[in-house]
């Protein structure tokens, strides 16, 4: 009888002992690995994937959106106003957005297609056409990667990044055909990385044809932007657009770009336009013929 009582001691001190080790490593992980990151890592586990087909649907699973979520656009969904990422992921889980068109032709006023103010979202096999002003703009978040999209037939440019937006990858995109009816093509550019863009962004692999102004307009951005293996052609054709293959800079900057393997033809202004921005412009492996004004103008 005293046997039988010491073994059950025995037993219920170690499932004591084995709680306590349970409960252990749920407070934090023992294997170097940070309590963050294990929360991200479960996290990433319940993610869900959604498909949706209407405006409604796409605007709650883009508000409810968590890190590793996956929503899919399926056919064409018709906007009647901005769709606005703002929820963020994280590094080891993104939020993906993937898949279908957006037609933004039914937004009113001057306002953007698509509005991205959160950061570690992968964008990825869309389109984006018809807004009333640019088709897609990343702006104070950052971390955002962009593959396989094509913006057209927007009101200025198709995808613009600025007001602080950084760290941005745009990859294997095109955009072309975007047109600012009210100021006579002058500022509608394939893509533009301008005025106030953080540091950190990225062009990779992109092609930017027959837009109103120019292919790339970094016009006054404060940070070093890189642009490898892109393409610029026949932009330009707006009345008032400079049509500049590559626009660099701005007067009074010394900000240095890196344009690398990139190709700009028969362009209405230059290829590579320094714009008299002073700062050392790298065109290494960088070349294309027919512009109307120059291969290479005012770069340092």
């Amino acid at each position: 009888m005293k046997k039988t009582t010491a073994i059950l001691t025995f037993v219920m001190a170690v499932g004591m002992l084995a709680c306590k080790k349970e409960n252990s490593s749920i407070s934090g992980p023992t294997d170097g690995t940070s309590k963050s990151q294990a929360i991200e890592s479960t996290v990433a586990a319940a993610a869900m994937s959604t498909t949706v087909t209407t405006e409604a649907a796409l605007k709650t699973a883009i508000a409810n959106a968590q890190p590793g979520d996956v929503i899919t656009v399926s056919g064409t969904i018709y906007l009647t106003s901005t769709l606005q990422l703002i929820k963020n992921g994280t590094s080891s889980a993104k939020i993906s957005f993937t898949g279908g068109i957006l037609d933004c032709a039914g937004i009113s006023g001057a306002n953007w297609g698509v509005k991205v103010n959160g950061s570690y979202w992968n964008i990825t096999n869309m389109t984006i056409r018809n807004a009333p002003d640019c088709g897609i703009v990343f702006q104070t978040g950052g971390y955002n990667y962009v593959n396989k999209v094509i913006t057209y037939g927007n009101k200025d440019s198709g995808l613009q990044i600025y007001n602080g937006g950084h760290h941005n990858s745009i990859n294997n995109s095109t955009s072309y055909d975007n047109y600012d009816v009210a100021n006579g093509g002058e500022n509608a550019d394939g893509y533009a990385c301008k005025l106030s863009a953080g540091a950190g962004n990225q062009f990779n692999s992109c092609n930017a044809y027959h837009n109103s102004d120019d292919g790339w307009d970094l016009y006054g951005q404060p940070s070093s932007v890189v642009i490898n293996n892109c393409t610029a052609t026949n932009n330009g054709y707006g009345a008032n657009g400079d049509g500049n293959g590559f626009k660099l800079g701005s007067a009074g900057q010394n900000i240095a770009h890196t344009v690398t393997n990139c190709t700009a033809s028969n362009n209405k202004g230059s290829g590579y336009d320094g714009n008299g921005n002073t700062g050392h412009i790298t065109t290494t492996g960088s070349g294309g013929s027919g512009n109307v004004k120059a291969l290479f103008y005012r770069i340092f």
